[in-house]
């Protein structure tokens, strides 16, 4: 029996509308009507958008209206956003910062890294620190499309490997890991335009391990001089060797430009895996990863080794997950992402379409009736892991 959840439902009487630019004539439209339904209840409200972006600042205003308090300090309204017809850029931020994100069937997303237009000539130096800057904030936008997008992506996991576990029983897929399934069962369902940006972030990810590998010696979680010089040198040596037998190529042509890009590929690898952070998700998912008998053999271990045994048999399973997630964000930041709204699911940018059947696990879960077993109800919590840093 389905019983119906207010979290998981769009509600036009509880709504406001984003259409068209989003600039300050649209935060100044908008807030007298957030303040009113905020002061109204606390109960979630509805965000429709359509819009093609516009301006990051009006964006923030606009996100921080919605998340806001009252002088009762209560908790923020539940914001449950939906895109009808178009969310691009800075909408398509609005959209997946939603508690819970639903897209209509034909709707468009569009993803894409940080412009500027200069408003004056530019010298060599304006270039340089243009584009370190530019740099600068599309790695903070894919930090944070990480912490928005953690929960969704980890349950669209979750999802397929649940299939994936009835399937090993009598298919041959024992040489398969639950990733790789769930990595296929992604781009068979993604579109011609969201495959190339699969593809786009495997490379990345597989740049990654190449990375990693070539630095394994220096100490990675100490954040100093000296072992940033190391990890360059190591890094220059794996240049040298992998165009070993291309002789035109040198450092000044290309090779300090690739090194850059190296050094920084590196610096996202470890803040995606090699921070407590990842490891305390690892021992919170262990029960919706591990195999009963794996459950039953942690408690029965002493207490003071659980958390132990926790990490060393979720963290292989998640660590390449892991990776190709923080790849997928930090791809979505470069050229034009255009996606549909399946591939937007699958991708863990919104939690339902509507009106399709079999787009909204989650919700289905949630509004189970009251015999479902403990078991089959969602266990992650959801929300931010950290500070939440703007698009």
């Amino acid at each position: 029996m389905i019983n119906p959840n207010l979290n998981y439902r769009a509600n036009p009487t509880r709504a406001v509308y984003v259409q068209g630019l989003i600039d300050d004539q649209l935060v100044q439209r908008l807030t007298p009507q957030i303040l009113s339904l905020q002061h109204q209840a606390r109960s979630p409200i509805t965000v429709y958008i359509d819009s093609r972006g516009g301006s990051i600042a009006s964006y923030e205003s606009l996100r921080n209206i919605l998340t806001a308090s009252d002088q009762d300090l209560a908790p923020p309204c539940w914001i449950i956003t939906v895109v009808t017809s178009e969310a691009a850029s800075a909408a398509a931020d609005l959209l997946v910062s939603g508690d819970y994100a639903i897209a209509y069937p034909e709707s468009r997303i569009l993803y894409h890294g940080v412009s500027t237009l200069p408003r004056q000539p530019l010298t060599t130096e304006d270039i340089s620190s243009t584009a370190s800057n530019l740099r600068t904030m599309n790695e903070d936008f894919a930090a944070s499309l990480m912490d928005k997008l953690e929960i969704r992506f980890m349950f669209r996991f979750l999802d397929a490997k649940n299939r994936f576990d009835r399937l090993r029983k009598g298919a041959a897929t024992k040489s398969m890991s639950a990733a790789q399934y769930f990595e296929d069962v992604v781009y068979d369902s993604l579109s011609e335009r969201a495959r190339t940006l699969f593809e786009t972030a495997k490379r990345r990810q597989g740049r990654y391990q190449q990375l990693l590998a070539a630095v394994r010696k220096a100490r990675l979680q100490e954040a100093t001089a000296k072992t940033e010089a190391s990890i360059i040198k190591a890094i220059v040596d794996f240049e040298v060797r992998s165009h070993k037998n291309d002789h035109e190529w040198t450092f000044r042509a290309d090779g300090l430009a690739t090194l850059n890009e190296d050094f920084l590929l590196l610096g996202e690898r470890l803040s995606a895996l090699e921070s407590g952070y990842f490891d305390g998700r690892c021992i919170d998912a262990f029960e919706l990863v591990l195999s009963r008998p794996e459950q039953k053999e942690i408690a029965e271990a002493p207490e003071d080794v659980r958390d132990h045994i926790k990490l060393q048999k979720v963290r292989p399973i998640l660590e390449p997950l892991w990776s190709f997630f923080a790849a997928l964000c930090h791809a979505l930041q470069e050229g034009e992402n255009e996606l549909t709204a399946k591939d937007a699911f699958y991708l863990g940018l919104v939690d339902e379409i509507t009106g399709l059947e079999g787009y909204a696990p989650y919700r289905y879960l949630a509004e189970l009736g009251p015999d479902t077993s403990a078991s089959q109800r969602p266990k992650i919590k959801r929300g931010r892991r950290r500070s939440q840093r703007a698009k």
